[in-house]
């Protein structure tokens, strides 16, 4: 029991009690905000795997392709897309290939400017294209198998599908002599401001497949890029071929890459299984529980990154609750891959970009970390982490 003084009134007995409570507030939000010294020194002194990109230069040539169909039942509005295009077609310099109907073909034109570009317009809707050419009535039916159908349509199943035809396809009307590598880029995946131009980085790229050789014990050439957003669920240490796409929060299908000859071998792959599984009976409509399948299939091919992985050294030191993500301040996380793939400079001016956005948001009273470079991952190394180290790749007999 406290005993006030008399000349105290009860209104003012009541501040003076929680003054000490304000107090501690204060002292915790000094603590939380005010950064040690072994976190200051991490932002300079990185461990060797979350050090800043290399500022080699590389003479490699990278093609990006893309496409845009608008459909009747969209995730996005057509105003939406159009945002999104400016962002992506007008600031990168990368030359680009892309796929539209002839109706769109002025847009795109004019969202690109006078930057390199090639425009394709044989193909009105994606269920034109070779391998999925009189599937229409098919992904009708399969409509019903999928679990978030209030979401998603045949069109857009088809539009995901698409993607590793349209890489192949551009390449081989470039006759393949011209790139050293290409990606996929999802149209509308640059939401938001950037500072991206030559980007991905050639050298950046040439880095991280070099890395991804030493290993995978691969050739560079051999190796698909795919950046991830989860594992697959424990499990799956136990699925074979027969189980199908795995319905998991794994890959990230917005985009991927690599070199032409692996660029083929993914087009190939992908729509043997997804005619195999298809004719099973299976749901193929969501194209990223089918590369998940293909991951486990075959992990020794696929390089990744994984913002979210609890175990990698560039997470050390980050505060959960207090920073704003598991590397930092780093803007959206699905899209952590394009600050990952951009050159040091890039990287560097996306920070300073995020750290003014920040001052305008209503969590401007949250410490920022800057958003960090994490490391190279193979899928093989994914996978056995996750199922064990005695996992092996199950069978595949598909003819590829």
């Amino acid at each position: 029991m406290v005993l006030w003084p008399r000349h105290i009134s009860s209104s003012n007995r009541y501040l003076l009690l929680l003054l000490p409570c304000a107090a501690a507030l204060l002292t915790l939000f000094y603590f939380l905000h005010t950064e040690p010294q072994v976190r200051s020194d991490f932002t300079t002194q990185y461990p060797p795997a979350t050090r800043p990109a290399t500022s080699a230069t590389s003479n490699a040539n990278i093609l990006i392709v893309s496409a845009f169909f608008p459909f009747a039942k969209s995730k996005h509005s057509l105003s939406d897309y159009e945002s999104w295009l400016a962002r992506f077609l007008q600031p990168i310099t990368t030359d680009m290939y892309f796929y539209t109907s002839t109706e769109m073909e002025p847009l795109v034109r004019r969202c690109r400017g006078s930057l390199p570009i090639t425009i394709d317009t044989t193909y009105a809707s994606p269920f034109d294209i070779p391998p999925l050419s009189g599937l229409r009535d098919k992904y009708n039916e399969m409509h019903r198998l999928d679990r978030e159908q209030e979401r998603h349509s045949p069109e857009l199943y088809a539009v995901w599908n698409a993607k590793p035809f349209f890489l192949d396809d551009a390449l081989s009307k470039l006759n393949n002599q011209t790139y050293e590598y290409a990606f996929w880029n999802d149209a509308g995946s640059f939401r938001s401001e950037h500072q991206y131009k030559q980007w991905p980085s050639p050298a950046r790229v040439e880095e991280l497949w070099k890395e991804g050789a030493e290993l995978t014990k691969q050739k560079p050439e051999d190796l698909l890029f795919f950046p991830i957003t989860g594992v697959p669920h424990p499990s799956l240490r136990y699925w074979v071929q027969d189980h199908g796409p795995i319905d998991n929060e794994v890959s990230e299908g917005s985009f991927f890459g690599g070199s032409p000859s692996t660029v083929s071998w993914w087009r190939n792959t992908f729509y043997a299984y997804h005619d195999y599984y298809m004719h099973l009976g299976l749901f193929v409509g969501k194209d990223q529980t089918l590369i998940n399948a293909l991951f486990v299939l075959f992990p020794e091919r696929l390089i990744s990154v994984w913002l979210g992985d609890p175990e990698a050294p560039a997470h050390a030191g980050l505060v959960s609750k207090v920073d704003e993500g598991m590397l930092g301040s780093c803007g959206p996380e699905w899209f952590y891959y394009q600050f990952w793939l951009a050159s040091p400079t890039a990287q560097e001016e996306m920070r300073d970009l995020w750290e003014r956005n920040v001052r305008w948001s209503w969590d401007w009273w949250r410490k920022r970390e800057k958003c960090r470079v994490t490391r190279l991952l193979t899928m093989d190394h994914v996978l056995r982490r996750q199922f064990g180290a005695d996992w092996a790749p199950p069978m595949h007999t598909v003819d590829v």
